[in-house]
């Protein structure tokens, strides 16, 4: 009685009790977990279907988030939004997960001891994967009914790799259609050099042909991220420059050559003080 005495005088004099804001999520499955937030505050873990709950003032909003999506299906939020009013528990969040359809991507002339990282985007989420020692296949994950993308985001030094049948609309109903993704590896020249007079806490990123954006900070060697083809050339310069420096680039433009690699490590970024 007195408790509750206590909450109708907060109640009355404009203030609030702790109570909670949660519900339920089904469609989870086996081997799948996803983190979830209340107004970007501390986050809980979900890894079987139930019930779950966040404290919350009587009187506050509330915006539960999924911070990232599993692989193996995708979830969504009802009910999600909103503002407490009143000390009673509020149930009625509701997440929904649905299987996601394997985009299955076969490698040819994978080389041993490298890896190569894939990015698949859609129009609501992104994964990335590896492959490692020769690893003939990989999967990622898109939304079903959803447009996707497979992408090279980090290739293996040296190589250049491309992909066939990349794009699709992914169909739980016909998984074939996404499986017959192609990654071919072939040698490339990696575009490389040395960096000098940067200053400590500070940084300076350089891009190649005015895309493989590279962030430095520190002294030293460099590569970016995609060799290039046999006779392609390159055009190294500063996209942003470090505060209160000014850096040159020396022998940032030319062709590369398999038969002559070296010459590409020739570039120079020199920094110095305004």
């Amino acid at each position: 009685m007195l408790a509750v005495a206590a909450s109708a005088i907060l109640a009355a004099c404009g203030g609030f009790v702790y109570t909670t804001v949660g519900g339920s999520v089904k469609g989870l499955g086996t081997g799948s977990s996803i983190n979830i937030s209340n107004n970007s505050g501390p986050y809980i873990t979900l890894a079987a279907d139930g019930a779950f709950s966040f404290p919350t003032a009587s009187n506050a909003t509330y915006d539960i988030t999924i911070l990232k999506q599993p692989n193996l299906v995708n979830c969504t939020i009802q009910n999600g939004k909103g503002k407490m009013s009143s000390e009673s528990s509020l149930n009625n969040v509701l997440i929904s997960c649905l299987p996601n359809v394997p985009v299955v991507v076969t490698v040819t002339n994978a080389t041993a001891d490298s890896s190569v990282a894939l990015k698949l985007t859609d129009t609501d989420a992104t994964a990335t994967a590896e492959i490692k020692d020769s690893k003939l296949t990989l999967t990622l994950y898109a939304i079903d009914a959803k447009p996707y993308v497979v992408a090279v985001s980090f290739p293996p030094l040296g190589r250049v790799c491309t992909l066939q049948n990349a794009s699709g609309t992914a169909a739980i109903g016909n998984p074939a259609a996404s499986a017959n993704v192609v990654l071919n590896c072939v040698d490339g020249v990696p575009v490389a050099g040395t960096l000098a007079g940067l200053k400590v806490n500070t940084f300076v990123e350089l891009t190649n042909n005015d895309q493989d954006l590279l962030t430095l900070r520190a002294d030293g060697t460099f590569n970016f991220a995609f060799s290039l083809l046999n006779d392609a050339s390159y055009n190294v310069q500063v996209k942003t420059q470090p505060l209160n420096q000014k850096c040159t680039v020396t022998n940032g433009t030319g062709k590369v050559a398999l038969t002559t690699p070296v010459t590409v490590t020739n570039i120079s970024v020199t920094c110095i003080g305004l």
